[in-house]
């Protein structure tokens, strides 16, 4: 009987041969170290980016095989799992990178091209100079000439510095459900132990199993190969990560105050004994840590009975109640006797507290009424109440525990159970939110443009899995959108809307008004101020801002021709619904940061001086490809034709040169580059709603479940806002007609729609912005419209005069 089969695969600058002293030691797996394009005697040049290395690995192994795998490219092997569940049945993971890339100092340190040469080139030809990262022990010199020997082959060490960024890290992981098994030792001197509590956040809904090795380095095979396929081959999988028990124990490895605690399994109850021995005064907390609680799609809390205040005697008889019951694990921590104890909702940008006097279960159990109050950082509109200094603890001091907790856990925000002792404060819980109606601001605006109230099960599906992942983008300029963590949409009534908090967050920020936003995109947002020294500070960051985001204009055709080749090979090998919904959702991150770079080039574009090229529009007849929601793939469509992707436009050298150095009065060519783009993704769009079976459309094209039923902006929690949506006229014009019949009263401009706008002698939209498709699209056809919020619908039916930007009735 043949053995399974593992591959090898280490980090950046490895090769074959640096496994050479563990290979020996395998019994049970047949073993394969793997060189990637661009490492060791690999031919192939580098990949482009993390995706296709994603694609190499996955041509590379067998599917059904196990992998273990090393810092950068163990995140290899969770992208490959992202885009091919299943590909590898076993999967360790020796201290992976991508977690706080924008905090961590090494990368900041080779981002300058000359010192990531020049440590290549110490790494290869010097590799005892780096000795003290390697190991803790003294390598034979043969060691050290086997890994400058590895680094001397590598061609792919330092373009990997520049595929390896924060936006690129980590989008759609928390998607990952495969088995995973992350290992850490604690005397790794290149990627810190306190790393994992952040994995654990974002590997979400992984089947996560996380061992903490004593004594182990950064390479335990090298160190001591025995020991480390010992272990291996044991299958021994640590502690599972998405459980009460495995959390605490992650935030103390991490450094947070959790008071001393035991997780025990069913039928394990080694070291209970000594633990209650360690604190005989102690009384205990002995609390269900069930695999079904505490997910990241369903809390699931209290499904079991929580002891509280046991004497150490009583404790194996707990555990033994909850096992009884069916609880997979049990935690016994040390009862903590609070002053105050409370729950918060924790994210980044503000904090939602309830707290009462004493220990928590008052609240728990009905006892006691809680405080509350919202403490924000965006200002007065996003916050209520106060938290008052009680029993020495100051709102300041909460705020920043309850912070320090969030940062452990790589900014997921969370429910945080705590407590205050008199002169500490302690970590009890820290959840994923599943379901929390936050104070964030909401808006209908520019999505109900694209995707109708009720889009498909299939836009939905994407949209949700692309939501957290989408913000990335933005880090290039201002890595604070990454602790912020703010996802593009958020869910209310079940339905998905934009998050005016994630802009709204960077407009603070920076010192700039929330008026401008929401004249932008449309709606209304609440009130933040100008400030102008912020906004003073703020401009070398905004010079940064510019020049990225022009620069990837110009990567969204190959990006875009790389989507196509993607589908078209989906489709050649019969991929099912579920197979295009998930690179649906690959594409709908891309799509979503190609428009946000798009929007920043053009809110930095400082008009139109320097011409206005024609866009896409200026040709709408027969394309099959554009149609009333056109946004959504399982919109019907004509029969399947031929349509290749339009080649980007060909801009004069002067506007190339204009662009590249940050000239203003490009927003003409910026109009062209997005229409352009949009015409593009609909041609995808037509193709990908052709390429699902047929057997597979009744679901994935049926309409999901629940209705986008709020107009305009509010807050998620359902409160409505008081803030007006400004009108604004998009083209100048005098029309005399009926109000619906000549003159068209839409609630949103929908671009599909463009043979209706022809026809009509105006248009007003009753919510929209001046840079919407649908805003672009009636310049281009020089139709008289305006966005009107407060039209009177009684005047529909009747004759109306409109006049630039202003309807009046005709009595």
């Amino acid at each position: 009987m043949s053995k399974p089969l593992l591959y090898l695969l280490a980090g950046n600058g490895g090769s074959a041969e640096w496994w050479d002293d563990a290979v020996p030691h395998f019994t049970r797996y047949q073993v394969v170290p793997l060189e990637l394009p661009g490492f060791g005697i690999n031919p192939q040049p580098p990949c482009a980016d993390l995706a296709a290395y994603a694609e190499a690995l996955i041509a590379a192994t067998v599917r059904g095989s196990a992998i273990v795998a090393v810092g950068v490219n163990a995140l290899l092997v969770l992208h490959a799992l992202q885009r091919a569940p299943g590909h590898f049945c076993r999967s360790v993971l020796l201290a992976p990178v991508g977690a706080f890339l924008w905090q961590r100092r090494l990368p900041a340190l080779m981002s300058p091209m000359p010192i990531r040469k020049t440590i290549h080139w110490l790494l290869a030809n010097k590799p005892a100079l780096f000795a003290h990262k390697f190991s803790r022990q003294a390598w034979p010199a043969a060691h050290y000439a086997r890994m400058g020997a590895g680094y001397a082959r590598c061609r792919a060490f330092v373009p990997y510095w520049d595929m390896l960024r924060a936006d690129t890290a980590l989008p759609l992981l928390e998607w990952v459900e495969d088995p995973v098994e992350l290992v850490w030792g604690d005397q790794d001197k290149v990627l810190g132990i306190e790393q994992a509590a952040a994995w654990s956040a974002i590997l979400a809904r992984a089947d996560l199993s996380i061992s903490l090795k004593p004594g182990w380095g950064h390479y335990p095979w090298i160190d001591a190969p025995a020991e480390f396929v010992h272990w291996l081959e044991s299958g021994e999988r640590g502690f599972v990560a998405h459980t009460k028990g495995g959390r605490l124990r992650l935030a103390a490895c991490a450094g947070q105050p959790v008071p001393a605690a035991l997780s025990l399994m069913q039928g394990d109850d080694a070291g209970l004994n000594g633990f209650l021995a360690n604190a005989p005064d102690a009384t205990w907390a002995v609390r269900s840590s069930s695999f079904g609680e505490d997910q990241a799609d369903a809390a699931n809390a209290g499904l079991s009975t929580t002891y509280l205040r046991e004497p150490a005697h009583n404790v194996p008889a707990r555990i033994a109640e909850l096992h009884g019951a069916g609880v997979e694990e049990v935690v016994v921590q040390r009862f903590i006797t609070p002053v105050l104890s409370g729950i918060a909702f924790v994210r980044h940008l503000a904090v939602e507290l309830e707290w009462v006097e004493g220990h928590l279960e008052s609240l728990a159990d009905g006892q006691a009424s809680p405080e509350r109050a919202v403490i924000s950082r965006l200002g007065a509109s996003w916050s209520s109440g106060e938290f008052r200094a009680a029993h020495g603890l100051t709102q300041q001091t909460l705020w920043n525990f309850l912070q320090g907790v969030l940062r452990v856990f790589h900014y997921v925000p969370g429910d945080v159970e705590w407590a205050w002792d008199g002169s500490q404060l302690w970590l009890l819980h820290y959840r994923p939110i599943s379901d929390y109606g936050w104070r964030r601001h909401l808006t209908a605006a520019n999505i109900a443009e694209i995707l109708p109230p009720q889009p498909s099960r299939l836009v939905e599906y994407a949209q949700r899995r692309a939501a957290a992942s989408i913000p990335a983008i933005m880090s290039r300029w201002d890595a604070r959108i990454l602790q912020d963590n703010e996802p593009f949409t958020a869910l209310f009534g079940d339905a998905s809307y934009i998050n005016n908090d994630l802009f709204l967050a960077r407009l603070a920020d920076w010192g700039i008004a929330s008026s401008n936003y929401a004249g932008e995109v449309g709606g209304a947002t609440p009130e933040l101020p100008l400030r102008p020294l912020r906004l003073l500070r703020s401009l070398p960051l905004f010079l940064r801002m510019q020049r990225i985001a022009r620069g990837h204009l110009l990567t969204l055709d190959a990006q875009l021709q790389r989507f196509d080749r993607e589908l078209a090979a989906l489709k050649e090998q019969g991929a099912d619904g579920r197979q295009l919904a998930d690179w649906f959702s690959r594409f709908y991150v891309f799509v979503v940061q190609g428009n946000l770079c798009i929007a920043t080039a053009l809110a930095s574009s400082g008009g139109d001086l320097l011409g206005r090229p024609p866009t896409a529009y200026e040709n709408v007849e027969h394309c099959p490809h554009r149609l009333p929601w056109e946004t959504d793939p399982a919109t019907p469509r004509p029969a399947l034709s031929d349509l290749p992707l339009q080649a980007f436009a060909s801009w004069p050298s002067a506007i190339r040169l204009a662009s590249r150095v940050g000239l203003p009065g490009l927003r003409g060519y910026f109009l062209q580059v997005r229409e352009w783009y949009r015409d593009n993704l609909m041609r995808i769009f037509f193709r990908l709603h052709h390429a699902m079976p047929t057997a597979d459309r009744e679901h994935w094209f049926a309409p999901h479940p629940h209705i986008r039923s709020r107009d305009g902006s509010f807050w998620q929690d359902g409160r409505e806002g008081s803030e007006k949506a400004s009108g604004f006229m998009i083209y100048p014009g005098q029309v005399r007609g009926v109000l619906g019949e000549d003159i068209l009263l839409e609630d949103t401009l929908d671009p599909g729609r463009h043979a209706v706008y022809q026809s009509a002698r105006a248009v007003i939209a009753r919510m929209g912005g001046r840079l919407s498709h649908g805003s672009t699209l009636l310049r281009e056809l020089r139709k008289p419209s305006a966005v009107m919020p407060d039209v009177d619908l009684a005047w529909l039916g009747r004759e109306v005069l409109y006049a630039d930007g202003e309807l009046k009735l005709i009595e």
